[in-house]
């Protein structure tokens, strides 16, 4: 991962335009992996990771990461259709985790219990082992992908408490507070560009050395390492990037419009511990 950013007050970039194709997408995909985590209990074989997540992530490399609150999955997605639209590969984490209770409750009705153990039993083993092998899966999707975007919103970020906001879900927590604590890795198209400019000149980039901007901090607040953007600004940036503009390209448009990586280190550098 490189930086991560919040979204404030999201607008709609694509209109929700093949939002529900989308939704069912994610549906044939959860479907697919009860048939193979099934498979796996009841053939007695050991649950491995990684073939696990060959089976929830068909791509191996994703350019950015969405975290959110399932109650504002159609915003994610939204966002996610915009930036494919513009070559970029985009990880929606609802469209894994948000359907952890059916995942379990597919496993459970067809999975049959080992020698000795009841089905009560049988139905925590299955919780417990799903729910961390989708959290370490979901980690290994944060620490690839370069960029870390949390869609918040009042419903993700419920309860404040003095000056910090809490979240009710324990995925949005795991996720927030991995993506504070991963090590970082700076692309090779700005670690070339960094090599090659006079960083003053160059908005969007400051004159860290890598190994400075690779922070390696204790969590303190889930969400303070993430600088915020207002949801219209994002969308008048979408709307006027140039038709040309794809891939790696949009990222670097992004991270230049809104002083991200200046902003997203800093930031991080100032709750060092």
């Amino acid at each position: 991962m490189y930086l991560g950013f919040e979204i404030e007050q999201f607008v709609p970039l694509n209109g929700y335009v093949q939002v529900d194709r989308y939704v069912d997408q994610a549906k044939g995909r959860v479907e697919k992996l009860a048939r193979y985590i099934i498979g796996t209990y009841n053939g007695h074989r050991v649950l491995d990771a990684e073939s696990l997540s060959a089976e929830i992530f068909p791509e191996a490399q994703y350019d950015v990461f969405l975290s959110h609150s399932h109650a504002d999955q159609r915003k994610a997605i939204d966002l996610a259709i915009a930036l494919e639209s513009r070559g970029l590969k985009v990880f929606v984490d609802s469209t894994v985790w948000g359907y952890f209770g059916d995942l379990v409750r597919m496993i459970a009705t067809e999975a049959r219990p080992s020698v000795g153990e009841t089905k009560d039993q049988l139905i925590q083993r299955i919780n417990a082992d799903v729910h961390m092998m989708l959290a370490g899966a979901l980690h290994r999707m944060i620490s690839r992908a370069e960029t870390f975007i949390f869609v918040r919103s009042e419903r993700s970020v419920p309860l404040t408490y003095g000056i910090s906001g809490k979240t009710l879900s324990p995925w949005l927590f795991s996720e927030l507070q991995f993506s504070f604590q991963v090590q970082h890795a700076t692309p090779k198209r700005i670690r070339d560009r960094i090599e090659g400019s006079v960083l003053d000149s160059v908005k969007g980039f400051n004159n860290l050395s890598l190994e400075n901007m690779q922070y390696l901090m204790a969590f303190k607040a889930f969400n303070d390492h993430l600088p915020p953007v207002c949801g219209d600004k994002l969308h008048e940036w979408f709307a006027q990037l140039p038709t040309g503009t794809k891939g790696s390209a949009v990222l670097d448009s992004l991270y230049s419009k809104f002083n991200l990586t200046i902003e997203y280190y800093r930031r991080r550098d100032s709750l060092r511990v």
